[in-house]
């Protein structure tokens, strides 16, 4: 019996995990992400993680496993009648990853070996056994000298990045990035973390955020833009936790703004939570302030204020509109609204183009 016969009766088979070439949804990263025991083999490992995988056209039903062969020891660029062993174990083993058969790693002990399965992974180009063999290689080298490896190996190291990220380990993806000299990537990643899973607890926020902004945004070299993106949302969980208001914490500056517009509209500048105060404080622009109001008071039915926002008298006695969000857009969403024919054919008069005010008339039924 030969070694391929043996392995398709083996009663050990094991099915490996799958990752499309480029895109990886959500829940096949998240099968992948199960973690090891004590005492559990890397082989099991492999083999709990396939457990949740999606089911995906398997390989076999398109290409031969001898023309598979083939294609493998193409990638090396050698003579398929002239290899050694050595060579040829790593085809079968690759072609076990690719069809999901059940495979061992444990051969490939030497760094040079680990090395050449790495490398032949990458050659094919299929990122569920590049995976395979990154984390094979994280669980039995040294990881600074795995992030050395992948340094060199772009594709590779992509897919352990998006693995990293994907399954929240945060430390291990910080020390990879600062290790290649990615810190503010690093950073970046951190906040976003923090961000997503801490929760509504205001206090916790801000102190790990505040310590992320001194330890790390703060530091030489770092971009000014990303360092003032975190301290203006420093800004915002100060003003959230000074409303007592645990709806909104960690809210978006626009969902606090909407709360302000639809409860507090009538204080005045300077008020903690007026309008105007969080957009000055928060640097909401002009445009997303206007469509805030336009959307809240208009579904609200408060059509007196639209209209004194959105039209205005001119010394000549004339009603123009006045209004950051563009005319065609200000006109299609007072339409959605139901707002009155009158205020749709005054923001209509203001449009210079005779052809786009007849069109937009007849659309909107304005006579």
């Amino acid at each position: 019996m030969d070694d391929d016969d043996y392995w398709n009766t083996s009663e050990t088979k094991a099915k490996a995990f799958s990752f499309d070439d480029d895109v990886l949804s959500t829940r096949e990263i998240l099968a992948i992400g199960q973690k090891s025991h004590p005492g559990q083999s890397v082989d099991s490992v492999f083999t709990t993680l396939n457990d949740a995988r999606t089911e995906l056209l398997p390989i076999s039903s398109l290409v031969s496993p001898k023309v598979l062969d083939l294609m493998i020891l193409a990638q090396s660029g050698r003579d398929p009648n002239n290899i050694k062993d050595s060579e040829q174990t790593l085809a079968i083993t690759l072609k076990r990853i690719i069809l999901g058969r059940s495979f061992s790693l444990h051969q490939y002990k030497s760094l040079r070996n680990k090395t050449e399965l790495l490398d032949g992974t990458i050659s094919i180009g299929d990122g569920n056994a590049i995976l395979t063999v990154v984390l094979y290689l994280i669980q039995t080298l040294n990881k600074k000298l795995v992030y050395e490896l992948l340094s060199a190996r772009p594709l590779a190291l992509n897919h352990y990045i998006s693995f990293l990220q994907t399954e929240g380990k945060i430390t291990e993806l910080t020390d990879l990035l600062t290790m290649l000299g990615r810190s503010s990537e690093a950073a970046v990643f951190q906040f976003q973390h923090i961000v997503k899973t801490q929760g509504n607890s205001i206090d916790g926020l801000l102190r790990k955020v505040n310590n992320l902004l001194s330890n790390h945004f703060n530091q030489p070299g770092m971009d000014a833009h990303q360092n003032k993106m975190v301290a203006d949302y420093i800004k915002l969980l100060e003003w959230q936790k000074c409303s007592s208001i645990p709806e909104l914490y960690n809210a978006s500056a626009l969902s606090c703004l909407l709360h302000c517009v639809t409860h507090h509209w009538t204080e005045g500048a300077g008020n903690m939570m007026s309008p105007l105060t969080l957009c000055q404080r928060q640097q909401v622009t002009p445009l997303q302030y206007d469509w805030v109001v336009l959307n809240i008071h208009a579904n609200t039915n408060k059509w007196d204020v639209v209209e004194s926002l959105f039209t205005k008298k001119d010394w000549l006695g004339r009603t123009t509109v006045s209004s950051h969000i563009p005319i065609e857009t200000l006109i299609s969403r007072l339409s959605e609204l139901k707002a009155s024919v009158q205020i749709i054919a005054t923001c209509l008069n203001k449009l210079t183009n005779t052809e786009d005010r007849l069109r937009l008339a007849q659309k909107y039924k304005v006579s």
